[in-house]
């Protein structure tokens, strides 16, 4: 059965309440705008209180509209418009019913914010969050790949400005566009990775691993827990990881598909060390509490990767969006509290499909340690 797509419009505008002795003065108004616009409108639910008057009124084709008028002047209103009707009362629409509202009730300060769109083929692909959780709009015009692994939900879409964007769990990871994303990463003409040995944790997508590849490494291994990604990947993101995942062994690589805490003990035990340890895996969590379990997880993560780095070795990593402050000053208090204590610095670069800046970590062990 076909899907029908609708548009929701946000709206509010601010009122000198004194000026109105009812709230009828303000929804009568209201409704016949709503009319001249979207077409015939019924009340169907009311609600009053001190604080507040709420209102749902069902319109013509398909539509609704919820208006919450507050004691304090602030009007909220919430329109839904489907069917045949989402094409008819467009942005260019909205903006003129609020310029109408504005004159009709004397506002002094309004916004419309842009439509949301929902119900339609693609409009559940359509929006994820930056790293403070604001809501972000993708141009999805193709669903590549939607499987779930038995780690987690795995979505690569096709972007009219991002290329294939990979997406777990409902967070975005790499897109075809995201160089930058990895040369950031791994410093690219700041650290020489001739003849190194390099340990990768994550990165499944396998675009870290291409490009360290092309440093001249000794060699580097790389610990996945999810092979589908990689298959995916492989397949529909190979312009950001090349022939990488094409083999799990190669002349200076080798992909182990496993768990990556349960592999560091394994080199551990094994004395195997490393000059550079990269941990590209989730991102680090918006607070302390309640996320102590993926707090926990990145600290282990953190103290056995120290475990297995040559002395002068650093340890490499991605923090957040730099909007997302007071995560980044947890993680940075958790780096100072490490044992063995490390020193550490700090860089950003604007990541195309995250739309934002984001944070990245070299760190390293105190030369006394």
């Amino acid at each position: 059965m076909e899907t029908e797509s609708h548009s929701t419009f946000l709206m509010e505008f601010h009122t000198q309440q004194e000026k109105f002795s009812s709230p009828d003065e303000l929804i009568s108004p209201i409704k016949e705008l709503l009319e001249k616009f979207i077409g015939e409108v019924k009340e169907v639910y009311r609600r009053c209180s001190d604080q507040s008057v709420s209102l749902v009124l069902d319109c013509a084709q398909k539509s609704i509209a919820t208006v919450q008028l507050k004691s304090s002047g602030l009007i909220l209103m919430n329109i839904d418009i489907g069917g045949e009707d989402s094409s008819a009362f467009n942005q260019e629409a909205s903006k003129k019913f609020e310029t109408d509202v504005k004159e009709k009730l004397a506002v002094v300060a309004s916004k419309t914010i842009c439509p949301i769109k929902r119900g339609g083929p693609l409009d559940r692909f359509r929006y994820l969050t930056s790293s403070d959780e604001r809501l972000l709009e993708y141009d999805v015009d193709r669903v590549v790949a939607d499987v779930h692994s038995p780690f987690q939900h795995i979505q690569i879409f096709h972007t009219i400005n991002f290329g294939n964007l990979l997406v777990l769990d409902d967070l975005q990871n790499l897109a075809e566009s995201d160089l930058v994303y990895t040369e950031t990463l791994i410093q690219r003409g700041k650290i020489d990775y001739t003849g190194k040995d390099v340990l990768i944790l994550g990165a499944g997508d396998g675009a870290l691993l291409w490009e360290l590849l092309k440093e001249s490494p000794n060699m580097v291994t790389m610990v996945e827990i999810d092979e589908t990604v990689m298959k995916l990947c492989s397949q529909h993101l190979r312009s950001a990881c090349g022939s990488a995942l094409d083999s799990t062994t190669g002349p200076h690589h080798r992909i182990i598909v496993g768990d990556c805490l349960a592999e560091l003990d394994k080199l551990k035990s094994e004395n195997v060390q490393f000059d550079f340890v990269f941990s590209d895996l989730t991102d680090i969590p918006l607070s302390i509490k309640p996320q102590n379990k993926e707090w926990q997880f990145l600290l282990d993560v953190m103290e056995k990767s120290l475990s297995v780095l040559k002395p002068n070795g650093q340890f490499l990593t991605h923090g957040s969006g730099v909007s997302s402050v007071q995560s980044l000053a947890d993680f940075e208090l958790h780096l100072k509290n490490l044992k063995p204590q490390v020193e550490f610095k700090r860089c950003q670069a604007f990541v195309p499909s995250f739309m934002e800046d984001w944070v990245f970590y070299q760190v390293w062990k105190l030369a006394n340690e």
